[in-house]
């Protein structure tokens, strides 16, 4: 594999000489973009940034049909995203988690508009009126207001300006797609603007229910977003902001069950399993509803030499499900989770203006979160004929776990950046982290048939942590546009609570030292960016879901801090403009990571007994990723039409920590493309497709033998359809 990603980068470079030995001289062909973040909290040239950070417009993302965080591994190699349920699971590098307990966060943290996203229902954002995502990776905490073990997601949407304008845009596809989004910009007065921007997005179920004639995999969703802009002074400036979101459908839990993996209770009493992947018999189609609102007020005041930058912010979720647990037309085991949260957060940052050596930020964090879970769990199996009782599974049970956690975190962060020479420069920032949290929690046994409570088990805790991270780069310029840096950071993520089943102690937190060796070129007179980093990350107190050592048979799995891993590997990614017409890029990542210390006994090969997996791979870890893409721009009539192909490879991967092949997800591929015509300045016709080659892959899959065996999920099949903007 290693041979062939040096053909293609070889291939790549060929392409691009050869093209531009033609007709074109170097001062007629296209400049890439130059694309502008804020990972520093400066607006920087992101080649000009040493840290390991894609950034993709607005316009990328539509071309590429990026719709959502999960469509983001398209064009991301370090990115691996699955789902369970509503929950999102982001992975980058190797490290995430599969928590979904209010007790805990995600490894990889999402922001929209610089707000932290708590809960992992947040880690799925759906992308309208959108300015750029910013993938960054590796730890973050000296320059971010939450701190984040393993990197984060960052959205940024288009905010007012001094302009009447505004766009629609109207999709239609296969499975009865719509999507209408559309944005307006009003300036109100001298110094205030405002924009409004809205999503509606329909789709049948691509998951038929042969059982009761419905289908699953269904979209529902509807968002609004409004910014108010204000000009308080020639030197202060107050951003309003308000979110609104509602989604009522079952996207992603298109739950069937693999047969030829795992043990299911259901399949021993006639369950009804269809061949097609995409046909399931459930008793109840699955459903997710997920309400959010939220509001914010940033606050970017000039005081001269310094910036002052205050950013609070209100959220509430509020989100409900139904899953048929047995993925049958049985009812036999069923779950209603349901999880509330409100945050709020206060953010103040000083950030240095003054033209000086010397470039520094402080800041101050303040988080407050109230967030509960309730887990409705029946199970309404019968009796296994010739298997003891104590063996068998729940029978007429009902289990409620219970849980509230409240979450206070402080964080106080700096960095300080001294340019040694027009070269030189180097950079220390340090982080101090507390976080306290209270569990609430009562387990609940009852009988379905008569109500009656058989046990209750009751939990308070409460526990707090503390933790220093700090991170020092040093970076050299060299006078041809290159950028070469060294890293060093430590990633913290807090300890916490599990309210998923009784657990009557907490897990510890995760602390990861990362260390990173990168180069950033642009070459060519501006018509070519290679971006290339090597990195080793040292990865401690891994917040695993297992079974402790010396447990019983039958003994649910927990929260413990149960393992150590190294994590290595080498990405590159390249943006070639290699006429005016055409853009080519690659990304690549090569990665090993692995468990230094872990034993552990699988739940669904208890006979094997602890086994020492010491060496088996990280969940979710693929070793190679790699993504292509072309863009090819022409003139018809006068007016630009735009091909733009897209290509994903990922090889296999596990998604559990046993190295279990139930879970194992084969090697995948996906190609979208999208053609665009515009038939004048402000309207334009496109027609796309995902997944062309309509490639059966498994999103995500969780195996429980001796109630529902190995349960999967598919990502979506070939999809297609036409899109019509209009700008005004």
């Amino acid at each position: 594999m290693v041979t062939i990603i040096k053909r293609l980068l070889l291939l790549i470079t060929y392409l691009a000489i050869s093209l531009n030995t033609g007709n074109l001289s170097a001062q007629e062909s296209e400049r890439i973009e130059v694309i502008t973040v804020t990972a520093q909290k400066r607006e920087e040239n992101i080649q000009d940034v040493p840290i390991a950070i894609n950034s993709y417009t607005g316009a990328r993302l539509v071309d590429s049909g990026i719709e959502n965080t999960i469509d983001l591994q398209v064009v991301e190699p370090s990115l691996v995203f699955t789902t369970n349920a509503a929950f999102g699971q982001p992975y980058l590098r190797g490290v995430g988690t599969d928590l979904f307990t209010p007790g805990a966060e995600s490894s990889i943290a999402t922001f929209v508009d610089d707000i932290y996203q708590s809960r992992t229902i947040s880690a799925l954002q759906d992308f309208y009126d959108v300015q750029r995502v910013d993938v960054v990776k590796g730890p973050q905490g000296v320059l971010f207001g939450r701190n984040a073990v393993g990197g984060a997601i960052n959205v940024y949407s288009n905010k007012p300006t001094d302009e009447l304008e505004g766009y629609f845009s109207g999709t239609i596809g296969n499975f009865s797609k719509t999507r209408v989004e559309g944005a307006l910009n009003v300036p109100l007065s001298d110094g205030v603007a405002w924009r409004i921007a809205g999503l509606i997005s329909n789709r049948d179920g691509y998951t038929d229910n042969i059982f009761t004639g419905g289908d699953v995999d269904d979209e529902d969703y509807y968002s609004l977003r409004t910014h108010l802009d204000i000009a308080l002074s020639d030197d202060a400036g107050l951003l309003i902001t308000g979110n609104y979101s509602n989604e009522d459908s079952s996207r992603s839990i298109g739950s069937r069950v693999d047969t030829s993996e795992g043990l299911a209770i259901a399949d021993m009493f006639g369950a009804i399993r269809p061949s097609d992947v995409f046909k399931v018999a459930l008793n109840e189609d699955n459903s997710v509803d997920i309400e959010t609102y939220s509001l914010a007020a940033t606050l970017d005041w000039n005081l001269g030499d310094v910036a002052l930058k205050s950013i609070t912010a209100y959220r509430e979720t509020d989100a409900a499900m139904l899953l048929d647990l047995d993925a049958s037309q049985l009812d036999f085991a069923s779950n209603e989770p349901m999880q509330e949260s409100e945050t709020f957060s206060q953010e103040l940052q000083l950030i240095s203006q003054a033209d000086s050596s010397l470039e520094w930020i402080l800041g101050l964090y303040y988080l407050q979160e109230d967030a509960s879970q309730q887990l409705n769990l029946s199970f309404n199996f019968p009796m296994l004929d010739g298997v003891p009782t104590n063996q068998q599974p729940p029978n007429d049970t009902h289990i409620q776990p219970d849980g509230s956690v409240d979450t206070t975190s402080i964080g106080v962060f700096g960095n300080a950046k001294y340019w040694l020479s027009d070269a030189w420069a180097i950079s220390a920032g340090l982080r101090y982290n507390y976080d306290e949290r209270d569990l609430d929690f009562l387990q609940t046994v009852s009988s379905l048939s008569t109500g009656n409570v058989l046990a209750t088990s009751p939990l308070v805790l409460s526990d707090s942590y503390e933790e220093i991270t700090p991170r020092v780069v040093v970076e050299y310029s060299t006078a041809e546009d290159t950028l070469l840096y060294f890293s060093a950071s430590r990633g913290y993520k807090a300890g916490g609570f599990n309210t998923n089943v009784f657990q009557p102690e907490g897990f510890e937190p995760e602390l990861l030292w990362a260390y990173e060796a990168g180069i950033k070129s642009i070459f060519w007179d501006g018509r070519a960016r290679v971006n290339s980093a090597f990195f080793y990350y040292d990865y401690k107190n891994l917040q695993l879901n297992t079974i402790p050592p010396g447990s019983p048979v039958g003994t649910f799995q927990i929260v413990i801090n149960a393992a150590q891993a190294t994590i290595q590997g080498w990405e590159a990614d390249a943006l070639f403009a290699a006429t005016d017409n055409l853009e080519l890029n690659i990304g690549v990542q090569l990665l090993d990571a692995r468990f230094d210390s872990f034993v552990a006994t699988n739940p669904n090969d208890v006979a094997a007994g602890e086994v020492d997996r010491s060496g088996d791979r990280l969940p979710r870890a693929p070793e190679t990723s790699i993504n292509l893409g072309a863009r090819y721009t022409w003139l018809v009539d006068d007016r630009e039409m735009t091909l733009r192909a897209d290509y994903r490879y990922e090889s296999a991967q596990f998604l559990d920590i046993f190295e279990d092949d139930a879970v194992r997800r084969d090697s995948n591929s996906t190609i979208n493309a999208h053609l665009s015509y515009d038939f004048s300045d402000n309207m334009s016709l496109s027609l796309w497709g995902r997944n062309l080659t309509n490639e059966e892959t498994v999103q995500s899959s969780l195996r429980v033998d001796g109630l529902f065996g190995t349960i999967q999920f598919l990502a979506p099949p070939r999809t297609y359809g036409a899109t019509l903007k209009v700008n005004f």
